[in-house]
C-alpha cells in the first residue's frame, strides 16, 4: 500500500466513494508516464531513434503485463479501454467461428454464445447487436439470488455449435465473483469431448472461454492459467492507471478477426499508432496492483465492515438490504451495494453529492437505464433495484471518509424523499 496521505488525492472537502467507476491516477503511474509526452514522443512504428525509443516503452510495458498475469509478451492486445477489449473478443471469436467453422457449413447454424444475464454493457451490447443482425444465438444464463452463477448451469447452456463463453471475472456493481476456475474446467472436458461438432480431433479450441476481469487485478490473482481462460479483458482506469487504454489476453492459438484495420500493430488486431504514454501508465498500474494487492485486499476489506457495520447499527437507516453475497471470497472487499427500500436513491446520490459524497446507484456506462439491471437479477430484484446504492471504496480511503459517509447518509435520509 501506498504511504502517501490520501488527502492529497482527493478534492477540497469531499469524499470519493466510488472506485468501482473509476480511479485517480496514481501518481506513481503519472510519473512514469510524464517522459513520454513530450521527450519520447516518436512513432513505434518508425525505424529511427525516435521511434525505437517508443517501441522499446512498448515492449517493456507488454513484458510488464505479461508477468502480472503469468502469459507470455506476445499474447498482450493494447486496446483502447476494456470495452473495445470486450468487443474485440466477442465480434473476433464469432466471426472467424462464422467463416471458417466446419460445423456451420454442414448443419446450416448460427454460432452460438453462452453468457450471464449480469455482465457489463461491452458485453451484452455487442452480443444484442449480433443477435439483431442474425449472426449468432446467445443463451444468457441467469445468476442465483446472491449474484453468482452456477457451473453446472454454464455446463448445461453449452451446444455443439457454442463458440464462445465469457463471464465476468468480478462483477462491477454487486462485486460478486464468479467461479472462473470451475467453468473453465467444465469447458476443458467439453473441448475434449466429441460433443463440439468444430473441433477436429487435432483443435480443442471451442468453446473459447473469456472474461472480462476489468474490477479484478486490484484484489484478485488474474493469472491466466490458474484461471483456465484464453481471454481476458483488463480495462487501466479501474487500477489507478490512465483512461483509454485497456489489454486483451489472447491465448496463443485463438483467432480472432480484427476490428480496426489499418497498419497492422498490434499483430494485426488493433490498427493504429500505439498510445504510448498510456501504455507505459497501465503496465505499471497493473504492477503497483500486483505488489499491494494482498496488504490493499484486508485495507479495503476493513474499512468496508466498518461502514456497512455503521449503516446497520444507525437507527435512521431502516431495513438496508445488501446485494449480492458478503460471503468473503463471494465478493470484492471494497465493494458494498445495498438497497434501502422506500428510497429513491438517485435522488440521494446527488443529496451526497451536495455534501460531498460521491456513491453511485449503478454502473456509469448505463445513462439511459434508470435502474440496475444487475440488481434485478437477483431475487426480488425488480422491489430492490429503485433504491440500490453503490458504495466503493478504494487506494485513498480512510476511515475518516467513512465515517463522514455515514454521517451524510444519516442526514440525507433524515429528509423525505
Amino acid at each position: 500500500m501506498s504511504n502517501l496521505k490520501a488527502k492529497s488525492y482527493k478534492l477540497k472537502a469531499r469524499t470519493y466513494l466510488d472506485y468501482a467507476s473509476t480511479t485517480p491516477l496514481d501518481p506513481r503511474v503519472e510519473r512514469m508516464m510524464r517522459p513520454f509526452l513530450a521527450k519520447i514522443f516518436g512513432n513505434p512504428s518508425s525505424i529511427h531513434a525516435e521511434g525505437l525509443s517508443a517501441k522499446k516503452a512498448i515492449d517493456t510495458a507488454r513484458i510488464t503485463v505479461a508477468r502480472c498475469l503469468e502469459a507470455h509478451a506476445e499474447e498482450i492486445v493494447f486496446t483502447g479501454g476494456g470495452t473495445e477489449a470486450n468487443n474485440l473478443a466477442i465480434f473476433g471469436v464469432c466471426d472467424v467461428a462464422r467463416i471458417h467453422g466446419r460445423g456451420f457449413v454442414l448443419k446450416g447454424s448460427k454460432p452460438h454464445v453462452v453468457t450471464t444475464n449480469i455482465e457489463h454493457a461491452s458485453i451484452l451490447e455487442p452480443l444484442r447487436e449480433l443477435e439483431r443482425q442474425g449472426r449468432v444465438s446467445v443463451t444468457y444464463v441467469p445468476v442465483e439470488t446472491d449474484g453468482i452463477v452456477k457451473p453446472e448451469r454454464i455446463l448445461a447452456a453449452i451446444k455443439p455449435n457454442t463458440v464462445l463463453v465469457s463471464v465476468m471475472y468480478a462483477n462491477n456493481e454487486i462485486g460478486t465473483i464468479q467461479p472462473i476456475r470451475k467453468i473453465a474446467q467444465l469447458l476443458s472436458a467439453v473441448r475434449n469431448s466429441k460433443f463440439s461438432i468444430l473441433n477436429s480431433p487435432n483443435e480443442k479450441r471451442y468453446p473459447v472461454f473469456h472474461s472480462d476481469a476489468c474490477q479484478a487485478p486490484l484484489y484478485l490473482r488474474c493469472l491466466v492459467n490458474a484461471l483456465g481462460v484464453d481471454l481476458l479483458t483488463l480495462d487501466a482506469h479501474k487500477i489507478y492507471g490512465p483512461k483509454g487504454v485497456g489489454a486483451l489476453y489472447v491465448r496463443r492459438g485463438v483467432r480472432l478477426t480484427p476490428q480496426l484495420l489499418g497498419g497492422g500493430q498490434e499483430k494485426g488486431l488493433r490498427s493504429t499508432t500505439e498510445n504510448v504514454p498510456a501504455i507505459v501508465g497501465f503496465a505499471e498500474a497493473l504492477r503497483i496492483a500486483t505488489v499491494e494487492r494482498e496488504k490493499e485486499f484486508l485495507r479495503v476489506e476493513k474499512l468496508r465492515d466498518h461502514l456497512y457495520s455503521l449503516i446497520r447499527t444507525n437507527k435512521r437507516i431502516h431495513a438496508v438490504v445488501v446485494n449480492g453475497s458478503m460471503e468473503r471470497g463471494e465478493r470484492l472487499p471494497n465493494n458494498l451495494n445495498i438497497s434501502l427500500p422506500g428510497t429513491d436513491t438517485e435522488f440521494l446520490t446527488l443529496q451526497l453529492d451536495a455534501a460531498g459524497i460521491a456513491v453511485s446507484t449503478k454502473s456509469s456506462c448505463l445513462k439511459d437505464e434508470k435502474e440496475s439491471y444487475v440488481v434485478k437479477a437477483l431475487r426480488e430484484g425488480k422491489k430492490r433495484a429503485p433504491s440500490s446504492l453503490r458504495i466503493t471504496v478504494g487506494r485513498y480511503t480512510t476511515k475518516a471518509d467513512v465515517g463522514n459517509a455515514c454521517v451524510a447518509l444519516k442526514k440525507a435520509l433524515s429528509l423525505k424523499h
